[in-house]
């Protein structure tokens, strides 16, 4: 009888060691997902809206106004590279292909940003800092940002540049 308990309870333990495993495979496989995505930040000033690539590997990019169905193509910004946009050349861009859309402060308050890793993986980063996975596949359509304007000439280096 003490055999058979023993055989039970090494088997038990046996079970619940595995489960654990499991859960901690799947806990680093999601770390490791997320890696790329932690090194994408941006924040908005009253003025200016700094996009921030801390990767060594580009990243297709757009800020989306999700109330509005407004969303502004950033193309791929460079790694370890930020960019600074102010928010008059947002509200410019819109202008030029919607005259009759206007966006307010408080709107571009709620701006969020949506990009691709380089496993083809979609997040989003919200206004709070919130990082969720996505549904956004990047699409040449409806480009709405002049990659001309200055502020994409020139980017600076991120002040976030790690390692994935």
């Amino acid at each position: 009888m003490l055999t058979v308990i023993a055989a039970l309870a090494g088997l038990i333990l046996g079970v619940r060691a595995e489960q654990r495993a499991d859960r901690e495979e799947k806990q680093a496989a999601e770390l490791s997902q997320k890696a790329f995505a932690e090194q994408v930040d941006f924040y908005r000033t009253p003025s200016v809206v700094v996009v921030m690539n801390g990767n060594p590997h580009p990243a297709k990019m757009r800020l989306l106004l999700p109330s509005r169905h407004l969303w502004w193509d950033l193309r791929s910004l460079e790694p370890c590279k930020q960019i600074k946009i102010p928010t008059g050349s947002l509200r410019a861009s819109l202008r030029n292909l919607f005259p009759s859309v206007q966006v307010t402060d408080e709107e571009l308050s709620s701006l969020w940003l949506e990009f691709q890793d380089p496993e083809d993986r979609s997040w989003a980063r919200t206004g709070g800092g919130a990082l969720a996975a996505s549904t956004w596949k990047p699409t040449s359509l409806g480009d709405m940002v002049d990659l001309r304007e200055s502020w994409n000439k020139a980017p600076e280096v991120s002040p976030i540049c790690g390692a994935s």
